[in-house]
């Protein structure tokens, strides 16, 4: 919600990956600049409590897991199915008119993203 007005749904598939991909989807949108497309394409980790090992997507893993391991963490490359389906919808609203229009909620454009590798598909009316 912004301003009283439906802003962005996330939702992301996978159990207990849920709430670590809602939290990195979020800083990826409001931190960090990212658009829809932008933040479910950024690469993602994720925490597993029962073995403390800290599984990073393939292009995530390249980048800072042996860095990581050496540091002493415990960390392993995984695939983007390990990391859930992430899917979202941002209301955009109208721009304004020269002339006021009457006040209708939810009046604007939608834009959805979901991830490339799965087949759900995010819909909105």
């Amino acid at each position: 919600m912004k301003d009283a007005n439906p802003l962005m749904t996330l939702l992301l598939m996978g159990g207990d990956m849920q709430a670590q991909g809602h939290a990195q989807a979020m800083v990826n949108i409001f931190d960090l600049g990212a658009n829809l497309q932008a933040a479910t394409d950024m690469a993602r980790f994720y925490h597993s409590q029962l073995s403390n090992t800290l599984g990073l997507e393939l292009n995530l893993y390249a980048t800072v897991g042996k860095d990581l391991a050496a540091m002493g963490h415990r960390v392993a490359p995984i695939g983007g199915g390990s990391v859930g389906g992430f899917q979202s919808i941002l209301v955009a609203p109208r721009r304004a008119r020269r002339r006021p229009a009457p006040r209708r909620p939810c009046t604007g454009s939608i834009g959805r993203v979901p991830t490339i590798a799965r087949t759900g598909r995010p819909v909105g009316w």
